[in-house]
């Protein structure tokens, strides 16, 4: 099934891709199958030679900069030789516009700890305005994509992360328990301010495009679950203004929705205008990937716990994960990848033993290993 755009059918085509890109036609099995060709026909639900696969992460000791950040990245998909990039930022970049800092250690595995955020009390959310989307933090992401997209592989493509209106007032508190309360008690603001990111957004996502990035990657973070929200209130406080975010980017050929958490809202949001829906498949409170393919319009990527198999000192279980997701999908409109990003800790080793495995199955095989 082809990936849909605002309700209709959308196949990717010479159309939507940038002079210089390769046709995204079904690759020919004699011929060398290029990254994006691969990433192009997953996508379509074309045959392919083996599902495509790309992991990510945060290098938290070098990601405070666009220079670092896009240094990293590039060694991580030369490394492990990944289809298809997903520029990872630090995860609070999005909320630097409206004051919020974090302290990093300086520490590869440490996570940044949060050191002051702008809205204390209700009646804070009215300070909570537009704000430029070509300066300080967003800037230097929008400086990241175009450093990204003239270092990477002309193949291979590249989608940058963005996070929900919703999600970014989540972080502009100290709990979300917070934001929670404010909709009820100062709704009027809460609005404003939402109106206020989502138009900053909007800016971004086209100037994100125009840099050279295939798509966006927009992160729910914890807003499309049961555990803080149903989805009465789901499609009251945030799917309006995700929306306008996805038709900021309306006509790129890799649009990924990545609904996060457990018991989670994926197929509440199945009719967004997306290419592919990501989300965690192997938490046993959400679909699994065969769910996905049977009520989702997109391609389905994720397969991988990140949090559990990835860790673990052998990637037997990562390995296990990787064979049941091609019984579950026979390789085809899967893309293989982690439910959320992986946590600096995972052994090199697990990640080259499932790039392999990836590479040895020929897609619709259903496991069968390729000579």
């Amino acid at each position: 099934m082809s990936p849909r755009r605002g309700g209709t059918t959308f196949v990717a085509s010479d159309h939507d891709l940038r002079p210089g890109r390769p046709h995204a036609a079904a690759p020919d099995r004699e011929a060398r199958v290029t990254h994006r060709e691969r990433v192009w026909a997953a996508l379509r639900g074309e045959p392919v030679d083996r599902a495509p696969v790309s992991f990510w992460g945060h290098f938290y000791h070098r990601e405070s900069s666009a220079r670092d950040l896009v240094d990293a990245t590039v060694e991580h998909q030369r490394e492990y030789g990944w289809d298809w990039v997903k520029l990872n930022p630090r995860k609070h970049y999005h909320v630097e516009p409206w004051g919020v800092t974090y302290r990093y250690s300086g520490r590869a595995a440490e996570k940044p700890v949060l050191e002051s955020w702008p809205v204390h009390q209700p009646g804070d959310w009215a300070a909570v305005t537009e704000r430029p989307a070509d300066r300080g933090a967003l800037a230097e992401q929008l400086e990241a994509v175009a450093l990204m997209r003239r270092e990477l592989p002309e193949d291979v493509p590249l989608i940058e992360t963005v996070f929900t209106p919703l999600a970014v007032l989540g972080e502009m508190v100290e709990e979300p328990g917070e934001l929670r309360l404010h909709m009820k008690t100062q709704p009027h603001g809460v609005r404003g301010a939402l109106e206020a990111v989502t138009a900053t957004y909007e800016r971004f996502v086209k100037l994100v495009l125009a840099a050279g990035a295939d798509g966006i990657y927009l992160a729910t973070t914890d807003w499309a679950s049961r555990n803080l929200m149903g989805p009465e209130d789901y499609r009251e406080w945030a799917r309006p203004f995700d929306l306008r975010i996805l038709a900021a980017a309306a006509g790129a050929p890799f649009n990924v929705l990545h609904v996060c958490k457990r018991r989670n809202l994926l197929f509440e949001l199945a009719d967004y205008p997306v290419s592919a829906f990501s989300w965690d498949a192997t938490d046993p409170t959400n679909p699994t990937l065969a769910d996905g393919l049977s009520r989702l319009p997109g391609a389905v990527m994720g397969g991988i716990s990140q949090d559990e198999a990835l860790r673990e000192a052998a990637p037997d279980r990562s390995l296990a994960e990787f064979q049941r997701g091609m019984q579950q999908t026979g390789g085809r409109r899967w893309l293989v990848g982690p439910g959320c990003s992986i946590p600096p800790a995972v052994p090199a080793a697990n990640l080259k033993a499932l790039s392999a495995a990836v590479a040895s199955v020929r897609a619709g095989d259903g496991g069968t290993t390729g000579s």
